[in-house]
């Protein structure tokens, strides 16, 4: 009897696995977790897609913004019948008549008068009390609001859209690759634009701008750095530049672009 109870003991003592039985639930493990972290670095790479569109988006679409609504400024006057006397600001000086000055394919002066008293400048600055003082209607043909001077201009170093005015400069726009100016002119008499460039002497009637955003941040978001994005490369083609071979981040491009015509200098 006693033996028999030892026997039936023995059959059912829990037994430990053997080193095969471990070795194949090791491999299971192995293979789960790799799919596990393919799947968690997929889901990271489409995040971070996602973001790099978004925030190019949200940038372009305020660099646009920006740049529509200073430029739609150049050229107001108060008393439409007066044109611009000579002036300067801003290291620009502006002949008579001129309210736009091409310094070069990435940086623009523009010149124009407060319409009101509440009008501020591309900084956001506020006019000073006495010239809001000075301010009675927004046309008034017997005198000229106040001037303001604003250089609009592109700084690689800050990968940023900049603006200066009076004493002090501040970022409009920051996630830009680059930015770029063409000025058209043609006959002031008839007010029309036959010929777009980089630089011209001539009363400028309309600018073309084109801004290339690139997106935050500074993880890849491609697999590979050999893969350009073709906004890029759009942009190498189109203006000379060599942004392409250079870039080595792999980060997603837009490009972005638009005119607007200067008041008082079309038909």
């Amino acid at each position: 009897m006693r033996a028999a109870a030892m026997r039936y003991r023995s059959a059912t003592r829990q037994r430990g696995l053997s080193l095969i039985e471990l070795m194949v639930a090791m491999v299971i493990g192995c293979f789960l977790i790799l799919g596990v972290t393919q799947i968690f670095i997929s889901n990271q790479k489409s995040y971070l897609f996602q973001q790099g569109q978004v925030g190019n988006q949200e940038n372009g679409r305020f660099a646009l913004a920006i740049l529509s609504q200073e430029l739609s400024k150049a050229g107001y006057r108060s008393n439409p019948y007066q044109a611009f006397s000579k002036g300067s600001g801003q290291s620009c000086t502006f002949p008579e008549g001129s309210s736009v000055i091409a310094n070069s394919a990435t940086s623009v002066c523009i010149r124009y008068q407060a319409s009101n008293r509440l009008d501020v400048s591309c900084q956001g600055t506020a006019l000073s009390e006495t010239d809001q003082a000075s301010i009675d209607t927004p046309y008034d043909r017997l005198k000229e609001n106040p001037v303001i001077v604003e250089k609009i201009y592109f700084d690689p170093a800050t990968s940023s859209i900049i603006c200066a005015s009076g004493s002090g400069s501040q970022q409009l726009v920051t996630g830009v690759a680059a930015l770029r100016f063409d000025y058209g002119s043609g006959s002031a008499d008839l007010k029309t634009v036959t010929t777009y460039g980089t630089a011209t002497t001539d009363v400028i009637g309309a600018v073309r701008y084109a801004v290339l955003m690139k997106s935050p941040g500074s993880a890849s978001l491609q697999d590979t750095t050999d893969a350009k994005s073709p906004a890029l490369t759009e942009w190498d083609s189109r203006y000379g530049t060599t942004l392409a071979a250079s870039d080595k981040s792999a980060q997603l491009y837009q490009l972005l672009q638009g005119t607007m015509m200067i008041r008082n200098q079309m038909q």
